[in-house]
């Protein structure tokens, strides 16, 4: 027996609806979009409603809403490459943006310089070498936590200096 009968996929929704939102929201993105993927979820789960059972509710909206965020966040991520492209495109033209950028690049690379090594290091293999912060702590025999701690740190100290890069 699936969650088809109303009664119970309003059970359902009545009591995982917020917590879906919070743990989408626990991402990073903000509460509208936190609200569409939950509503998202929700509605995959109608849709294949005969499929789940009540005890596998939670786990099917839970596993379909984290689908959903990585999804749309590749689709952002492939948007925004194709944006700068564009934008790249029409600076090539423009001497004042290579002259900015070398500026900006000879700031960063000396802000860099004066992070502590612990920062420094997470850093520079978060943001150049592109490794997750679970590879990074492997990599340093570290927990995840402290790379964490060590990432904020640097941030922290890129703002200081006046440095606004995405987290």
């Amino acid at each position: 027996m699936g969650i088809c009968d109303k009664e119970i996929f309003q059970e359902i929704y009545i009591k995982w609806a917020t917590a879906l939102q919070r743990f989408i929201q626990s991402k990073g993105v903000s509460k509208e979009e936190g609200a569409d993927v939950s509503q998202e979820a929700f509605l995959k789960a109608w849709k294949n409603c005969k499929k789940i059972t009540p005890e596998k509710a939670k786990a099917f909206l839970f596993t379909a809403a984290n689908n959903l965020f990585i999804d749309n966040y590749r689709k952002s991520q492939t948007k925004q490459k194709y944006q700068l492209k564009a934008v790249d495109n029409n600076e090539l033209k423009d001497g004042q943006y290579y002259l900015e950028m070398k500026e900006f690049q000879e700031k960063l690379q000396t802000t860099i310089k004066t992070m502590t090594d612990a920062s420094r290091e997470v850093f520079v293999m978060h943001r150049f070498s592109n490794m997750s912060y679970k590879e990074i702590a492997e990599s340093l025999s570290i927990s995840v936590k402290a790379v964490e701690k060590r990432m904020h740190k640097a941030l922290k100290h890129l703002a200081s200096q006046n440095i606004k890069i995405k987290k």
